[in-house]
C-alpha cells in the first residue's frame, strides 16, 4: 500500500506569495486538471487543501438485500448505520420474492419516519425504496440538540422515578413513550458528529476544534441516550412492583441521587468546569456504595422482605447503578474535552 502522506518543500515566489507542489498521482486519481482551484484552509496548527469534491453530507449508498430471508430488523439497522455514517441519500433493494414485501416497505417507511430524523422517501418501486436525509445542520447546532435531549432524558428520569414510588403507571407510559424522542436526536448528534469527522469544514460550524473533541461529543450523547433507556426499565417496574413495598420509597431517592448527579455531570459539560465534574465522580462513587450496601446488606437480608420486593430492588439497584456510571462517563467526556481545548490544565 503506497504512503498517504509526502514531505514537500515550500517554496518562495514573488515578494508575498510561498508555493508547495502536489503530488501527481493524488491530483489524477481527483480528477484534476492543471486550472482547477482548490481552496486551502486554516485549521488550527494545520493548512488543508481541499478540492471542489462531493461533500461528506452529500454522499449516496445503497443497501442490496440478497436472501429473501433477511428479517425487517437486520436491513433497517444497516439504514440505521448509513444514516450515522453521514449519508444524504440511501437506497434499499429487497429481493423480489421476499414474502409479505409490500407490508415490509411499509413497515420500513414507517421506522425510518419514527426513528429518524429529517429522513423522506423520495422514490419507490416494488421492490426499492430510497430515503433522503433533508436535515440541515444549521438548523440544530450539537449543544442545541445536547441540550435538548439533556432536557428530555431529564424528565424522564424524573418522572420515572415519581411514578415508581407513587405506582402511578400513566406517568410510567409517557416516560416510555418519549424513549422513540430521545433515540431521534441521538442518532441526529452521532450524524452530526460522524460527518465533522469527515469533513473538517463542518468541524469547525459545530465549534469543535479537534477530532478528539468530537469522539468525546459522541460518547456524552450515547450516555445520555443509556440514560434514557435505564429510566424506562425503572418506569415499567412501576407495573410490578408490589403494593406493599418496605423499601421502594428509599430506593426512589437514590433513583433522585441519580438525577441530581445527571444534571450536575451535564453542567460540568456546559461549563467545562474541572472542579464540577471531579464533584460528580467522587459523590457517585460514594453513592453506588451507599445504594450496594442498602440492596445487599439490608433488602436482601430482610426476612420481611417478600420475593417481588426482592426482585424489584435488584432491577432497580441495576437501573440506578448504571445511570450512576454513565453520569460518571459524561463528567470524564467533559474533562477530556477541556483538555482537548486547553493546552494548560491548572489543578488547584
Amino acid at each position: 500500500m503506497k504512503s498517504m502522506v509526502e514531505r514537500r518543500r515550500i517554496q518562495k515566489t514573488g515578494s508575498s506569495s510561498y508555493i508547495v507542489t502536489l503530488p501527481k498521482e493524488w491530483v489524477d486519481s481527483l480528477g484534476m486538471r492543471p486550472g482547477d482551484y482548490v481552496t486551502v484552509y486554516r485549521h488550527g496548527n494545520m493548512l488543508i487543501v481541499a478540492p471542489s469534491i462531493v461533500e461528506a453530507q452529500q454522499l449516496s449508498t445503497e443497501v442490496k438485500v440478497l436472501s429473501p430471508d433477511v428479517s425487517l430488523d437486520e436491513v433497517f439497522r444497516i439504514v440505521i448505520a448509513g444514516y450515522l455514517a453521514g449519508y444524504s441519500t440511501i437506497k434499499v433493494v429487497m429481493p423480489e420474492n421476499a414474502p409479505g414485501l409490500p407490508k415490509l416497505i411499509n413497515e420500513m417507511k414507517k421506522l425510518a419516519r419514527s426513528k429518524l430524523a429529517g429522513i423522506e422517501v423520495i422514490d419507490e418501486t416494488f421492490n426499492s425504496i430510497v430515503f433522503k436525509v433533508l436535515l440541515d445542520l444549521e438548523e440544530l447546532p450539537l449543544m442545541k440538540a445536547l441540550r435538548r435531549v439533556h432536557l428530555i432524558v431529564n424528565n424522564m428520569l424524573s418522572d420515572a422515578v415519581k411514578a415508581f414510588k407513587a405506582t402511578n403507571t400513566d406517568m410510567a407510559e409517557a416516560v416510555i413513550q418519549r424513549d422513540d424522542e430521545v433515540d431521534r436526536f441521538h442518532f441526529v448528534i452521532a450524524r452530526q458528529l460522524s460527518i465533522a469527522l469527515l469533513d473538517f469544514r463542518v468541524m469547525e460550524s459545530l465549534g469543535l476544534t479537534s477530532s478528539v473533541e468530537a469522539l468525546n461529543y459522541r460518547i456524552l450523547a450515547r450516555n445520555m441516550e443509556r440514560i434514557a433507556d435505564h429510566s424506562v426499565n425503572i418506569a415499567r417496574l412501576t407495573y410490578i412492583r408490589p403494593a406493599v413495598c418496605k423499601y421502594c420509597d428509599e430506593l426512589a431517592g437514590f433513583g433522585e441521587k441519580a438525577l441530581e448527579i445527571f444534571n450536575t455531570a451535564m453542567d460540568s459539560v456546559y461549563k467545562l468546569h474541572r472542579k464540577i465534574a471531579e464533584e460528580v465522580i467522587s459523590i457517585s462513587a460514594k453513592s453506588l456504595k451507599d445504594l450496594r450496601e442498602v440492596v445487599f446488606d439490608k433488602i436482601m437480608v430482610d426476612q420481611e422482605v417478600t420475593p417481588g420486593e426482592r426482585v424489584t430492588s435488584i432491577m432497580m439497584h441495576d437501573s440506578i447503578r448504571r445511570i450512576m456510571r454513565y453520569s460518571n462517563g459524561i463528567a470524564e467526556s467533559a474533562l477530556n474535552i477541556k483538555a482537548a481545548k486547553e493546552s494548560l490544565m491548572e489543578v488547584k
